[in-house]
């Protein structure tokens, strides 16, 4: 994907919420292509695998490890590991809140838009397509 100007401002958008909220982010260029990002609550840091070979973009993917240490359940986990087929509670929440925070960013023009510019997984469409809703009534 060629970085385009909004793309920039989305990824610098989330990295100045995580300098707000003292949450470190590293974006690790030295690692194989098999380890995920990585999500660290009590340190309060965020590895990014820039070679992470995922089908889902690098800032969703951000935006859901960001999530983790933000709005997560500090109790529940010391260290999240990125999947893009986790369904379960707290990866199913941070999926969400990735979706939640990206929009509050900037709002797409229609969910699958969206979906298609982060590569969002097909099993997450009727969430997008939920909180694209949301706020769109809140516009």
């Amino acid at each position: 994907m060629i970085k385009d100007y909004l793309y920039t401002q989305i990824t610098s958008s989330l990295e100045t919420l995580a300098c707000n909220n003292d949450v470190s982010i590293v974006d690790a260029d030295d690692l194989s292509t098999n380890v995920p990002d990585t999500a660290l609550v009590n340190t309060r840091a965020v590895i990014m695998n820039k070679y992470f070979d995922v089908n889902v973009d690098y800032a969703y993917r951000l935006a859901h490890e960001l999530s983790h240490i933000l709005y997560g359940d500090h109790e529940a986990q010391a260290v999240y590991q990125f999947s893009e087929y986790g369904k379960r509670g707290e990866e199913l929440l941070a999926h969400r809140n990735a979706i939640r925070m990206l929009m509050s960013i900037e709002m797409p023009s229609n969910p699958l838009t969206f979906m298609s510019y982060y590569r969002v997984p097909a099993w997450l469409e009727n969430d997008v397509m939920r909180i694209y809703n949301e706020f769109k009534v809140v516009e």
